[in-house]
């Protein structure tokens, strides 16, 4: 059970009070207890405007931030700035925080960002003939996934796009959405970005997104696949693009393996059966010795990587081109 931090008792016994009562007949307030003495020190008058029930910003000073916000001026330089004219952070009137917690006021009543969004990408296709954007609305006619890219992209695809690795585990933004980087490798072994979204994660909506990254390419399938593994988009690669070979990549499964065996020497032989060009029958050997020494006969994920072997074991990739992709550590490169 989680235990409730005891907080600091700051009671002092003041006896100062103020005391309304309503009259039911009349419906008028009146005053029927006041007093105004008080046992301890008061707060300075400068520093009133630092308590939680005066901390308010006006209207002045939220038109003043919304100009400083369309100049791109952060909301800490825009407080830093009210306290310079004020000649004191205590003087300002309000927090920082009350300056975020309006801004997110603003976008709640606007409901526009994702509408904005997609106008921005819009407005870069006017100079743009090929930027693709592709989008859904939920019931409430929101944004719900958003797909787009641009000419340089659509380009970069034609010419290196044999294989594409794409990730959907960065979600550190303020809906939670998963960002998904379509990303390869030129002629130069530099990552390149063949197309961006934003999505909602199911199955439905991986094969939706897919389905538009075949369209925006010319229906150009790519021969292979990176992904982390995720079963929704390993079913929706099944469907769209199903001639691609799909690899897994190498450092989540290691990632997965140490929460499900947890055994260094496991780890070891694990990543070493992964990148090494066995023959299939050393391979085969390799694993069951490996298993058999380690007790691993009746663990289910062991059992089920054994299965899916020709997803990641470079054994059963001779022949088959990947650019030198492993992981999908390029995709996630760009999330910083």
């Amino acid at each position: 059970m989680r235990l409730r931090r005891q907080k600091v008792d700051f009671r002092c016994g003041c006896d100062a009070k103020f005391r309304v009562h309503i009259d039911p007949p009349s419906q008028r307030w009146y005053v029927t207890c006041f007093q105004d003495a008080h046992n301890h020190d008061l707060l300075p008058k400068q520093h009133g405007g630092l308590l939680a029930a005066h901390r308010k910003m006006g209207t002045a000073d939220i038109m003043s931030m919304n100009s400083f916000m369309k100049s791109g001026i952060s909301a800490p330089q825009i407080f830093n700035s009210f306290a310079s004219q004020c000649r004191g952070y205590e003087k300002v009137g309000f927090g920082q925080k009350n300056m975020q917690n309006q801004l997110a006021k603003q976008r709640r009543s606007q409901c526009l960002d994702g509408q904005n969004a997609v106008d921005y990408i819009r407005w870069l296709g006017l100079n743009d003939e090929l930027m693709f954007e592709r989008h859904t609305e939920d019931a409430e006619h929101g944004v719900e996934n958003l797909f787009w890219c641009d000419d340089i992209s659509r380009y970069n695809y034609k010419v290196f796009g044999d294989v594409v690795a794409f990730d959907a585990t960065y979600k550190k933004n303020k809906y939670r959405r998963p960002v998904v980087l379509f990303s390869g490798v030129d002629h130069h072994n530099r990552t390149i970005i063949f197309a961006s979204a934003i999505v909602i994660e199911s199955e439905q909506t991986y094969v939706w997104l897919l389905e538009q990254f075949a369209e925006a390419m010319n229906q150009k399938l790519p021969g292979a696949v990176i992904t982390d593994g995720a079963l929704p988009m390993r079913n929706a690669i099944r469907r769209v693009f199903p001639n691609a070979h799909h690899r897994l990549c190498a450092w989540h499964l290691l990632k997965i393996a140490n929460k499900r065996v947890g055994i260094p020497e496991f780890l070891n032989r694990f990543r070493t059966c992964m990148l090494s060009d066995y023959g299939i029958g050393e391979f085969k050997r390799r694993w069951a010795t490996m298993v058999t020494d380690l007790g691993l006969e009746n663990n289910t994920w062991v059992s089920e990587m054994y299965d899916k072997r020709e997803m990641w074991a470079a054994t059963y990739f001779r022949g088959k081109f990947f650019a030198g992709f492993r992981t999908t550590s390029r995709c996630e490169g760009f999330h910083s």
